[in-house]
């Protein structure tokens, strides 16, 4: 046999080596992102449970978030305080999908709907005075987002008018 054939065998077969390789980590490459995608997912929807479970644990959160929403202007310190550490969880899981939406980990529905919900925060009328506050402490990007979704995007709407149980009406003002 001769040595240049079966040099070029030998050859032949590593190439095919390598572009199986290639192909198998190719593979590999799309079920892990999968994988990160769908462990993503479960992560948001996990988050939201534990955020509202804060307001099915503790009655008197609800009314909190109620009052900040219409009125957080006029709420005493510490009602403002409640109202504020309240909001943290909705923004930092409203910022968290909004930045696995830009790497692709989230798909746009979602990302679109949390960041509508936070726009249905910050128009209310309260929401709006707590934001003029507060949105100097929210990564700027977020910010610019979510201020250009409430003055462009149909899919906006103030949560107080969506949701009758959280607007001025519903509020015990003895």
């Amino acid at each position: 046999m001769n040595w240049e054939i079966f040099g070029v065998i030998v050859e032949a077969i590593g190439g095919l080596a390598v572009i199986i390789s290639l192909l198998y980590l190719a593979k590999q490459v799309r079920e892990s992102r999968s994988l990160a995608i769908a462990e993503s997912q479960r992560a948001v929807m996990n988050a939201s449970s534990e955020i509202w479970a804060t307001f099915n644990n503790s009655p008197s959160s609800i009314a909190d978030f109620r009052n900040g929403l219409n009125r957080y202007e006029t709420l005493d310190p510490d009602s403002q305080a409640r109202f504020t550490h309240l909001m943290w969880p909705f923004i930092n899981h409203g910022e968290m999908v909004y930045e696995m939406h830009k790497t692709g980990l989230m798909g746009s529905i979602s990302s679109e709907r949390i960041m509508a919900g936070m726009v249905g925060i910050i128009t209310t009328e309260g929401g709006a005075k707590w934001w003029e506050i507060m949105r100097v402490m929210i990564g700027p990007e977020y910010v610019a987002a979510l201020e250009h979704m409430r003055d462009t995007s149909e899919l906006t709407y103030k949560l107080t008018d969506m949701w009758n149980f959280y607007n001025s009406d519903s509020l015990d003002l003895k």
